[in-house]
């Protein structure tokens, strides 16, 4: 499974270098996924971080911060 996952309403459902872009909220059903996250903004890694952390994902095994 590739493709993105994004929190804009607008980029939902639509294509990000021809992949498609599906809502945060999908994670929990891609448990067989790995997850890199680049994200740029102030604060997000935090929040990111909680809430993959939340659902039982674990850094460094699961996902990884890239950016």
């Amino acid at each position: 499974m590739h493709g993105f996952l994004e929190v804009h309403p607008r980029r939902i459902g639509g294509l990000k270098r021809g992949l498609p872009v599906w809502p945060i909220e999908e994670v929990d059903q891609m448990k067989e996924a790995f997850i890199l996250v680049a994200v740029g903004s102030a604060g997000a890694r935090v929040e990111i971080r909680d809430f993959l952390q939340q659902r039982a994902w674990r850094e460094g095994e699961n996902f990884l911060f890239v950016a």
